[in-house]
């Protein structure tokens, strides 16, 4: 993959706003119609920063997205909802003057991230849905935290789940007393109405702790009549992925744009 210039910085949401970075996109989508993809980083909900999501924002640039890649709150100094609510508000700002960012009146909206960022990236899907706004044309999730549970078969090959496991911590640290835990925005994968959600693409890897998780979220969205792919890729590099990703794109941004407002 060709290197692309440094991102550009700015703020998102509510004055003083959160910081994000831009990625250009690089591939065009057909027709002239843009996809602008909120991406929120992994970490397992206490770690991570835009400096180590610069890979994926470059990939996901490359595979046709403008790219914000948000610097949300991190637990356990900020528990669920406050990461949640601040992507929530970034996404708000981006629905309202899309075409700053990406030049056409014609851009498409996306939701996505990766492990933590997977779960945030699914419960906003939810809240656009509940709230009616904004519209979103998919979301892409990326070997995404669903289920604090951690008691899937390739987590246990993983050899992760026990109290030392970074996504035990991680769950803990986000999720506090376990009364959070029974909300659907906190644990998508346990959410009983997972109707009318903006189409996914769920990625995961070959071995990786939680492609089961993944793949069960794909199938949950499936059996409430939920447009859902999902994939295991084998363990290569990130690369790998941007032909299914550019494909999602393309799709889900030209149904969403052929939509009547």
């Amino acid at each position: 993959m060709d290197k692309i210039a440094s991102p550009a910085t700015l703020r998102l949401g509510p004055a003083p706003g959160r910081v994000a970075q831009v990625y250009a996109a690089r591939r065009p989508l057909e027709g002239g119609d843009r996809a602008l993809l909120l991406w929120l980083h992994g970490g397992s909900f206490t770690d991570g920063s835009l400096e180590a999501t610069q890979a994926r924002g470059e990939m996901l640039a490359q595979a046709g997205a403008d790219v914000v890649a948000l610097d949300y709150p991190l637990a356990p100094e900020h528990p669920f909802p406050t990461g949640l609510s601040a992507a929530f508000e970034a996404l708000q700002a981006l629905a309202a003057k899309p075409a700053k960012l990406t030049g056409s009146a014609h851009t498409a909206l996306f939701v996505a991230g990766e492990e933590a960022g997977g779960n945030i990236a699914a419960a906003l899907a939810m809240m656009a849905r509940d709230q009616h706004a904004p519209k979103l044309a998919g979301q892409l999730l990326i070997s995404p935290m669903l289920d604090p549970q951690l008691g899937s078969a390739s987590m246990r090959e993983g050899e992760c789940g026990g109290c030392e496991c970074i996504y035990a911590k991680g769950w803990q640290a986000y999720l506090g007393d376990c009364t959070r835990a029974d909300h659907p925005y906190a644990v998508p994968l346990n959410a009983s109405r997972l109707n009318s959600l903006a189409p996914a693409l769920i990625l995961s890897a070959a071995g990786h702790p939680l492609n089961d998780e993944s793949r069960r979220y794909a199938a949950a969205l499936r059996e409430h009549g939920g447009n859902a792919r999902d994939l295991t890729l084998p363990a290569v590099a990130p690369g790998y992925a941007l032909n299914p990703i550019h494909e999602f794109l393309r799709e889900a941004a030209r149904r969403a744009l052929s939509l009547p407002a």
